[in-house]
Order: structure tokens, then sequence, then C-alpha cells
């Protein structure tokens, strides 16, 4: 089964997308997203889960406005209050694809527990156990030729734990702290304990 969609619904999903000044990197976060919608099994992307556990709750499309937007707010604060700059075609173009392999990694599961919301219930696929997460975002950035390929897959691959690789750059300090924040919202919002406050050392 495959989603529907057009690069004028991906626009109005993920507005920040039209601040990508580079037209061939708009159009390839864009055409990514178009990809992935044919190839999930869910019917609509707005239905897609963050994920099936704490957020399960939480849609993909909300976690990823959230993030993006979040970083965008801290960047602009670092660049007023600290002088920072940061690359924000390269920081936009993460955030919206940071997560663009959960359409693949979970499927919908009618007979499956409810959420307690509007998302529907969904199951791990076999690509969902198999595959380290945001390995197949990595590959769709290299796929598409998008211009700083490598630079924004090395994003895409170290915004997550799962990773054994990390970056050094302020553009990717953003889009991780801006994805746990806005996990820690729908884990919050889930009557759960944040991640935060799983990071004590013991």
């Amino acid at each position: 089964m495959a989603i529907q969609t057009s690069a004028d619904e991906i626009r109005a999903l993920f507005p920040e997308v039209e601040q990508i000044e580079d037209p061939k990197l708009r159009e390839g976060v864009i055409d990514i997203w178009l990809d992935l919608a044919r190839e999930t099994d869910w019917e609509r992307l707005e239905d897609i889960p963050k994920n099936l556990k704490e957020e399960k709750h939480m849609t993909l499309i909300g976690h990823v406005q959230g993030v993006t937007q979040m970083a965008l707010a801290m960047a602009d604060i670092a660049e007023r209050l600290h002088g920072i700059q940061v690359d924000r075609d390269l920081l936009i173009a993460s955030c919206i694809l940071h997560d663009i392999s959960k359409p693949l990694e979970s499927a919908p599961d009618p007979d499956g527990p409810p959420t307690g919301t509007s998302v529907p219930p969904g199951k791990i696929t076999e690509f969902g156990e198999k595959i380290q997460h945001a390995v197949y975002g990595a590959h769709k950035i290299w796929e598409k030729q998008l211009p700083k390929a490598t630079e924004l897959a090395h994003l895409v691959i170290t915004h997550t734990r799962t990773s054994n690789t990390r970056s050094k750059s302020y553009e990717a300090a953003l889009l991780f702290y801006a994805d746990w924040a806005d996990s820690d919202a729908g884990i919050v919002l889930g009557g759960e304990v944040p991640f935060s406050a799983k990071w004590v050392e013991k």
C-alpha cells in the first residue's frame, strides 16, 4: 500500500522547507518524503506514529514539525545572543529528514491496542527490527545526490544514540537537543518519565 500525496502537500506539512535556499536541496528533501510515502504500508502520513513505545500517541509528522521549529528557534537565539551562525540549509534539511526511515519501521496494526489518541495502533516491521534507525535516511540522501550529501547524511545518522558515530558540529547539537526536547514532550504528555530524567549516571 502507498500514500497518495504531492509535493505541495509535503510543503504544507513542513513549511520550513521553503526556507532552504538551495533549490536542489529543497526539492530533494521533498522528493525523499514522496519516495517514503510510496514505500510505506501506512495509508496517511498523518497516521504514522513517532514510535511504538512511550510516544505511540504522537504522530511522526508532529514530531518532525516540533524538532524543526525548536531547532530553528534555538539557532535564532544562538545567533542573536552569541553570534553563532549555522548552515540553515543543512539544519532544516536534517531536521525534516532525521526520522525519514520511520514510515518503514512500523506498519498499521488494526488489532493492536489503542494508543489513547487518534493515532492508530501500529506494529514493528522486519525493516524496523533489522535496520538501524537513520541508515535508510542516509541512503536516500546519497541516492538523490543532494548537495552536501555526506554532511547531511552525517547529521541524520548522528541524531540518534543508536549510532556509534557522533558529530561535533553545532548544527548536529541543535538537531540532537531539539529531537530529545520534542520526544520528552511526547513522553510527558503520555504520563511517562522523560528521557532527561533517565540520563543520570548510576
